[in-house]
């Protein structure tokens, strides 16, 4: 079973707009093994006091990676810069998130890239900023795709609204449990830190993403057509 993740749109060059949980880091970025306090089904929706010396802990090799950015390739630097979302998202520092955001966009190698990643990450971060709904959610994704080349972003925009209509939420739960829960069970909880953000994206699409999916699909339709009529 395949569950991707949606937390940060286009992760690397010529990826789908999600990645599967089961990618492999990028060179160069800090390998590090923590506990979770429970398995990591119980904690999809553990409150933030539970995640707290977890997120602190793989905050403190983030930031050691962060200071050796200059030594890093384009690949572990959109690696860093996706963790470094993926852990300002669940801490709920929107500030954090959007800067991240930025960084990852510009470490990209294509123009799709660039446009497009940490699309759902920006947008869900801008409405906790702004106080808005989902109406607000569903004409700023609508505005921020059709301000976007279109001839560069159509086919990751198509495939990622269509991933995103299909994506269920029993899906990813069952995902956790069936695919990160034993391999948790046999290291007592010890995990690294691919897995630990693996299951905070999983989280992310799942606490985040799912409750605004109606909006966010019906954004990116709005968008999709308003481009195809100007055709």
């Amino acid at each position: 079973m395949r569950v991707m993740l949606l937390s940060l749109g286009l992760m690397a060059v010529a990826a789908p707009p999600a990645l599967a949980v089961d990618a492999a880091p990028a060179v160069g970025v800090a390998q590090h093994s923590l506990t979770l306090p429970l398995k990591p089904s119980e904690m999809l929706r553990a409150p933030l006091a539970v995640w707290k010396p977890v997120l602190d802990e793989a905050a403190t090799v983030l930031a050691k990676t962060a200071g050796q950015a200059a030594s890093l390739g384009n690949a572990a630097l959109v690696d860093l810069h996706i963790r470094q979302a993926l852990l300002a998202q669940t801490r709920r520092d929107w500030p954090a998130v959007l800067a991240a955001v930025e960084k990852a966009r510009a470490a990209q190698g294509g123009e799709a890239g660039r446009q497009t990643a940490g699309l759902l990450n920006a947008m869900l971060a801008r409405k906790a900023l702004s106080r808005g709904d989902d109406t607000w959610l569903r004409y700023h994704l609508r505005d921020a795709v059709l301000a976007m080349p279109w001839a560069d972003v159509e086919p990751t925009i198509l495939s990622f609204r269509d991933q995103l209509a299909k994506v269920q939420a029993d899906q990813v739960e069952a995902f956790v449990v069936d695919r990160l829960d034993a391999p948790a069970s046999v290291t007592r909880n010890q995990v690294d830190l691919g897995f630990l953000f693996q299951l905070l994206g999983v989280r992310f699409q799942l606490l985040e993403v799912m409750p605004s999916r109606a909006a966010l699909v019906a954004g990116l339709d709005d968008a999709i057509a308003r481009r195809r009529g100007a055709k």
